[in-house]
């Protein structure tokens, strides 16, 4: 494409996006700006961000999402797609190389992608985002939440529920690779199951939140390793697969049998977070917290 001085209205079937571009600049800019339709009863969103910075979190709840995203267009080749059918709203954002794979991109001569989402916080939305290598940070507060898949790979990813999620939250689902999670009040995410894959990588979960609740939480490592941060409000009961190359830090836990454990200060008025942990040659370390 030609680079314009000009700004360019671009149409592809319900999306409505504007694509920026300056002489001797070879970023380029898609805006973003999907107004949020009355028969829509729920949305679907899709986000494959390769390589960059990105960042989502809530928005205008009449738009459905608007932001935007930056990219070197001579390397990137960003596909974004928004549309309805039904009650159901679908947002898809990908960015693909346009040479052989990422590692076909010589990274000192291109500006990696940037982009900014805000999403409505009207209707439900089921979440599936994939982080390859950059950085992403998701703060989902005030976001109707129902389904959430996240994939970080490469990257450093960022998850927060820094308010309390206002739906129920049925399947959480997090995969970190060989990069960096770090999540934050994950008791706000209203949900009753997280389950948690670590590759190589390192993770550091946080329990806070407004509202603890009964939980749920499978945690498998491989060759990583991983941080649980409990308040200690919570009740802790886990059952740990482990065997003399891993390391599950147990302090301040009782041992009730064979691969079982309690917290110390156990009390049944109070909800537990129940553990079921797997550990290949990686390790986890539990840190309470006030």
């Amino acid at each position: 494409m030609k680079l314009i001085p000009r700004l360019t209205l671009l149409s592809s079937g319900l999306l409505s996006l504007a694509l920026a571009a300056w002489p001797g600049d070879e970023r380029s800019i898609l805006t973003i700006d999907e107004t949020l339709s009355d028969e829509v009863e729920r949305m679907e969103v899709t986000v494959e961000f390769g390589l960059g910075q990105i960042s989502i979190e809530r928005g205008n709840p009449a738009k459905a999402v608007t932001g935007y995203i930056q990219y070197d267009e001579d390397h990137i080749r960003p596909k974004v797609k928004y549309d309805t059918k039904g009650s159901v709203a679908r947002f898809q954002l990908a960015t693909k190389s346009r040479h052989e794979g990422w590692e076909g991109l010589k990274m000192r001569d291109m500006d990696s992608p940037e982009s900014e989402l805000y999403f409505t916080t009207s209707v439900p939305i089921e979440m599936d985002f994939s982080c390859g290598l950059g950085e992403a940070a998701l703060d989902l507060g005030d976001l109707q939440v129902t389904d959430l898949n996240l994939d970080n790979g490469l990257g450093e990813t960022t998850l927060d529920f820094s308010t309390l999620n206002t739906v129920e939250l049925r399947r959480i689902s997090v995969d970190n690779g060989l990069g960096e999670l770090v999540a934050h009040n994950l008791s706000n995410a209203h949900t009753d199951r997280l389950k948690f894959d670590c590759g190589l990588g390192s993770a550091d979960l946080d329990f806070g939140g407004d509202e603890l609740r009964d939980m749920q939480v499978d945690v498998n490592v491989g060759l990583g390793s991983v941080v649980l941060r409990i308040p200690r409000k919570y009740n802790v009961e886990m059952e740990a697969e482990e065997n003399f190359l891993s390391s599950i830090d147990t302090r301040d836990m009782v041992k009730k049998a064979r691969g079982f454990y309690r917290s110390e200060n156990y009390d049944p008025s109070q909800p537990t977070l129940r553990i079921t942990a797997s550990v290949g040659l990686g390790s986890i370390d539990i840190k309470w917290t006030d």
